[in-house]
């Protein structure tokens, strides 16, 4: 029997990590200059360099091989700073509700997979999804479609049937409707999310034309 799935987004939309991701940068940073033994303003300097050479690409988010490649331990660097990562309020509850519903939960995000897994683990909420998409599964960005693809594919699913929810038109919105599924836009989001690096464009004051608009999640129930 082929699936409804729900491609839920991760920050902005049941995650709120406005302040977990520059802390995230910010322990990056201090860790490099204790390594390199050189002042912050240096150790700063040299990780929005290594950022700006991924601008616009899924490795941009990639936490793992960032540390990797500058000599530090990326699980630290998530794990000190979990006290700024919270749910948004119904998260856990709608996730539940969708599958009362009869749907299959997909999370699909531009983070990579292990340090999802962890910020997953860390709220416990693993459980309520039935797949995790990560940009590393797909080498790609989720504006690209091979999330939605992929999730389409290995769960059966009926595009039509299916939605895709989240804070980013050109993330979660705009690919979503190309492949002929429904859309929510949560209006939220944007106050949820603030990247660490100025010269990277979040896409959340493109415009868009959703299926659906809503100010809190749970709001989706009188869409389902």
């Amino acid at each position: 029997m082929r699936s409804k799935l729900i491609f839920w987004d991760w920050t902005g939309t049941l995650a709120n990590e406005a302040e977990l991701d520059k802390a995230v940068c910010l322990t990056m940073e201090r860790e490099l200059s204790k390594k390199e033994d050189i002042s912050a303003e240096q150790a700063a300097g040299r990780y929005q360099e290594y950022l700006r050479e991924r601008e616009g690409t899924w490795e941009w988010h990639d936490y793992v091989t960032h540390c990797r490649d500058l000599g530090i331990d990326w699980r630290h660097c998530q794990e000190s700073n979990f006290g700024k990562l919270f749910l948004v309020p119904g998260a856990g509850e709608i996730l539940a509700y969708a599958h009362s519903r009869g749907y299959k939960n997909v999370l699909a995000t531009n983070a990579v997979r292990k340090v999802i897994e962890l910020r997953v683990g860390f709220v416990g909420i693993g459980h309520l999804f039935d797949m995790v998409i990560a940009s590393d599964d797909t080498r790609a960005l989720k504006g690209e479609g091979k999330h939605f693809l992929r999730g389409l594919r290995d769960m059966d699913g009926i595009a039509a049937a299916s939605f895709s929810v989240g804070d980013n038109p050109v993330q979660d919105i705009q690919p979503a409707q190309q492949l002929g599924m429904r859309t929510v836009f949560c209006t939220f989001g944007r106050d949820l999310t603030h990247y660490h690096s100025a010269h990277i464009s979040d896409n959340h004051t493109e415009r868009v034309r959703a299926g659906f608009r809503i100010g809190k999640l749970s709001e989706i129930k009188d869409i389902l």
